[in-house]
């Protein structure tokens, strides 16, 4: 089940345009000049010692995020980090900092951190306990939000939110968020928001950009801290028993407020 859902989204990449063919690469990745420094992590070629070590040492805390988010540890990733750039667009992750691709984690050099490397895992621990049906129904953007709560990254915090207000940078209000259930629509959507022109920005001096991904943590950010592994795991639970996620989603919310509980800091959501 695993591989029949690699080979759809490499299916669905080609119908798209995008660069998922490119990702089959992964499959044979001593091919293509990464090499294995543990069982799970290839590394390019020339990596040096310290950016290996930093890696295995962000392997670690990234599975202990992930425990400590779904209870355990389900999925177990192959790890591929690109200390150039050349590297990691060889592969088809231009535009982006990281990547998955079913059980496959794909890293650029600025993503060779934990919270890039716990994003990623986050996706391939949801699609291992998923059913394939209710993985591929899952919204889109309900799925970038966990991994972006769960990861904690600076570049996707709730600081990065006040300053795309302040700065007065077009964001998604939540109804418009809600549409985003399909992979295709949620790439459409990164790129109308402009994060795709972050090597622009970059150029330019300007500081980066990620509105939707910031968006989707707003959003699920005080949900999950309401709920915790045993609530997200009673959802995982309810869409593999074939029930829709709006449903699921919003009886949690209803059964947490009926009890009394409370998450630990409210995060105004922007509803321009």
């Amino acid at each position: 089940m695993k591989n029949l859902k690699i080979i759809i989204l490499l299916l669905s990449g080609l119908s798209s345009g995008c660069s998922y063919i490119q990702a089959s690469k992964l499959f044979t990745p001593e091919s293509f000049n990464l090499i294995p420094i543990s069982p799970n992590i290839y590394v390019e070629n020339g990596t040096d010692i310290k950016t290996r070590d930093e890696l295995l040492v962000a392997m670690e805390k990234a599975e202990n995020k992930i425990r400590i988010a779904y209870g355990s540890v389900k999925s177990h990733p192959i790890v591929h980090a690109c200390i150039t750039e050349d590297c990691y667009e060889s592969f088809g992750g231009r535009g982006s900092i990281a990547k998955t691709y079913g059980n496959r984690i794909l890293l650029s050099p600025r993503g060779i951190n934990w919270h890039f490397l716990t994003h990623e895992w986050s996706h391939a621990e949801m699609q291992t306990r998923l059913s394939f049906i209710a993985w591929w129904n899952l919204p889109q953007w309900f799925d970038e939000g966990v991994a972006v709560v769960v990861s904690e990254a600076p570049e996707h915090s709730e600081s990065h939110w006040q300053f795309l207000i302040a700065s007065n940078i077009s964001r998604p209000s939540q109804k418009e968020l809600y549409k985003l259930k399909s992979l295709r629509q949620w790439l459409k959507a990164v790129k109308r928001y402009g994060a795709t022109k972050n090597t622009e920005r970059r150029a330019n001096g300007k500081p980066e950009i990620r509105p939707l991904y910031t968006a989707a943590g707003i959003e699920v950010r005080p949900w999950l801290s309401k709920i915790g592994s045993q609530g997200l795991l009673a959802l995982i639970k309810n869409l593999n028993n074939g029930e829709e996620f709006e449903s699921s989603y919003q009886s949690a919310n209803k059964t947490l407020n009926r009890i009394g509980v409370s998450c630990n800091k409210e995060v105004r959501y922007d509803t321009t």
